[in-house]
């Protein structure tokens, strides 16, 4: 299939799929938490993102880790990323939907593959300045999977 980076890993009656292009998050934020989520059941992964919303569970940050310091826990450094949080669990619901609308038992979808990329940045119009600021917007993939255990 093409038009995502999922290439032939996709089969249609196993695996289901969620997209999101050109959200205004940061690409580094959304990376740190779908690595920690990849590989859980997304139930269990919108919970944590619950968690990470209301501020009880730290995502460890382990790539871009300027700035973020120790938090509570076996945690060496991570943050509360709440408005890349609120996107990957509004994508997360998609996945879930998506597998009811394919007949599929939602709570055997497991995360098998994420993708992140960096989509086009557009300036914001400002009155003070010539061009105004700079933002980011995101892409985001991710492919479910249904295991039996």
């Amino acid at each position: 299939m093409v038009g995502h980076p999922f290439g032939k890993l996709y089969e249609p009656e196993k695996h289901v799929l969620a997209i999101t292009t050109y959200r205004r998050v940061s690409p580094k934020d959304v990376r740190e938490i779908l690595v920690h989520i990849k590989g859980k059941k997304v139930v269990d992964a919108i919970k944590l993102l619950d968690a990470v919303i209301k501020k009880k569970y730290a995502i460890p940050f382990k790539r871009y880790t300027e700035g973020a310091g120790h938090k509570t826990g076996n945690l060496a450094g991570g943050r509360y990323p709440i408005k890349a949080a609120k996107e990957v669990k509004n994508l997360l619901n998609t996945l879930i939907k998506n597998g009811e609308y394919k007949g599929m038992d939602v709570d055997k979808i497991y995360i098998k593959y994420v993708s992140v990329s960096k989509a086009s940045t557009f300036y914001r119009p400002r009155r003070s300045r010539f061009r105004g600021q700079k933002a980011k917007s995101t892409n985001i993939y991710v492919l479910g999977e249904v295991r039996e255990q």
